[in-house]
């Protein structure tokens, strides 16, 4: 039987079901996984924070219970969309508009994108929407002027890293 909590309760739970207070805890996408099991009730325990894991150790020990590096085995259907790992390159381009003000248009690939393909991605949503008139691709480089910047899921981990702690 598995139990999936807000890891404001995990603590909490984790003393209230189990007989331990040994938890495991694991980075896991964009934050930690924490578990916890009394095997002879056939229980296990889990929650997903957004913090790190120092931050989620921390959290944990003030609450009364001993972390440990590791997780439960855990099977497919127990995670969540929101526990999934992420490891998306998140695209990014400012660009000349026609309007006053500049646009900017955000995209997201499985995979490290080189700029080229961020523009050709741009260049054939704005196509298919209908946003942009009959001009080449060149054309509408050279027009818009784009500066493009992607971002790693590294990077992307760290930013929320320091949001959370902060």
């Amino acid at each position: 039987m598995t139990l999936h909590v807000p890891f404001e309760q995990f603590a909490k739970t984790v003393l209230r079901m189990t007989q331990t207070k040994d938890v495991f805890v694991s980075p896991h996408g964009f934050g930690t996984l924490a578990t916890a099991a009394d095997p002879e009730k056939s229980l296990l325990v889990i929650s997903h924070s957004d913090h790190a894991l120092a931050a989620a150790k921390q959290k944990l020990t003030q609450a009364g219970l001993e972390p440990h590096d590791g997780i439960w085995k855990l099977t497919d259907e127990v995670l969540t969309e929101e526990m999934a790992p992420s490891e998306a390159y998140i695209a990014a381009v400012a660009y000349k508009s026609g309007d006053t003000m500049p646009g900017v248009w955000v995209d997201a690939h499985a995979t490290l994108p080189t700029q080229i393909q961020v523009l050709r991605a741009m260049f054939d949503e704005f196509r298919q929407t209908g946003e942009l008139p009959d001009v080449s691709f060149e054309e509408f480089v050279r027009l818009s002027e784009p500066n493009v910047v992607v971002v790693s899921p590294n990077e992307v981990q760290s930013f929320l890293e320091k949001k959370v702690d902060a």
